[in-house]
């Protein structure tokens, strides 16, 4: 998948004896913060994920260990200080010598970063805890996205990772998304209901006095089903009607705030 250099003359020998490799993966954008989470490393004003200390057997098997370690570190970022990074084409891969390396020197990287930030963040983080999560990913893609539909579809997909999860957790099993949904609201809102329901005045939602069926049904039927499926003879949301595409607009607010307090509730309740 990506492209690989090996830095210094005569590495790939060395490689398979030593077995330990550090992975630089490039970034789409630089990071506006210098965060350090054991061996993963993001650093202000580079453009790049480090890596370090991955066993490996081969050049591939690092890049495959190194991958899930640098997106992980990405979701948190996103997820706790609004940071919205992604890696890019490219990754370079060399023996590590010794424990405090920090950068691959290959590149002659600029450490500035034009512009301000939307949340007001340090420019250097305390260590950044790291809960893999799926659905920690899919709403950092939903926060990457520019595609109003593909934003939606995005966190709607991290709601209902949460949403089995919690119900995982008790026990419970629903045929029904719809009831699978309303069930994890009604876990995760319980105690703050009147948030649901202050946020739910959007254009659209329907409110029959059971804020928990409204809002899953909000957003799983006149949203999730109507931007998954295209019968001729059903609702459906398409692309480029600007009614449509104004509709699922209003409705990201009220989704983002599910997903963040799913996302709140599972890693206060659901990871070790």
């Amino acid at each position: 998948m990506f492209l690989k250099w090996l830095v210094g003359q005569g590495w790939e020998a060395k490689i398979k004896k030593m077995g330990l490799f550090i992975v630089e993966f490039n970034l789409k954008g630089k990071s506006p913060v210098t965060v350090e989470n054991g061996d993963v490393i993001v650093d202000r004003g580079y453009a790049t994920v480090t890596v370090r200390n991955v066993k490996a057997d081969s050049i591939e098997d690092a890049e495959n260990k190194a991958m899930p370690k640098a997106n992980a570190i990405l979701d948190e970022l996103c997820r706790q200080y609004e940071i919205k990074l992604e890696i890019g084409n490219g990754c370079t891969i060399m023996q590590q010598d010794s424990p405090t390396t920090r950068h691959i020197k290959k590149f002659d990287m600029k450490t500035y970063v034009k512009g301000g930030h939307r949340k007001r963040i340090p420019r250097v983080l305390n260590k950044v805890e790291i809960r893999p999560s799926d659905a920690k990913t899919y709403y950092r893609k939903a926060a990457l996205s520019q595609d109003l539909f593909d934003k939606f579809r995005n966190l709607y997909l991290a709601i209902e990772n949460v949403a089995s999860k919690i119900a995982a957790a008790k026990s419970e099993h629903f045929r029904s998304e719809l009831k699978l949904l309303q069930f994890a609201l009604k876990e995760c809102f319980s105690s703050n209901r009147q948030l649901l329901e202050e946020r739910s005045h959007v254009y659209g939602f329907e409110n029959t006095g059971n804020i928990f069926l409204d809002v899953a049904t909000f957003l799983y039927k006149k949203n999730r089903v109507q931007l998954s499926h295209s019968k001729a003879s059903e609702n459906k949301k398409i692309p480029f009607k600007s009614a449509n595409e104004w509709e699922v607009q209003v409705s990201l607010s009220l989704a983002e705030l599910v997903a963040e307090s799913l996302l709140s509730y599972e890693d206060a309740h659901l990871l070790s």
